[in-house]
């Protein structure tokens, strides 16, 4: 697999719980990429504070 958005910004996607339990509720995973919806393009460390 590839690094999405290349080596320099990556990218974080939420998968939701309901998708990975048997029978669970499909829904979109969300993705959330520098620059992007308001998120800084430089100068932060993208990602550093997920959870």
């Amino acid at each position: 697999m590839g690094m999405p958005y290349g080596p320099g910004l990556g990218a974080l996607y939420a998968l939701p719980m309901s998708n990975t339990v048997v029978g669970g509720t499909v829904a979109p995973v969300t993705a959330y990429k520098p620059g992007t919806g308001g998120l800084p393009n430089v100068g932060t460390r993208f990602g550093a504070q997920a959870r």
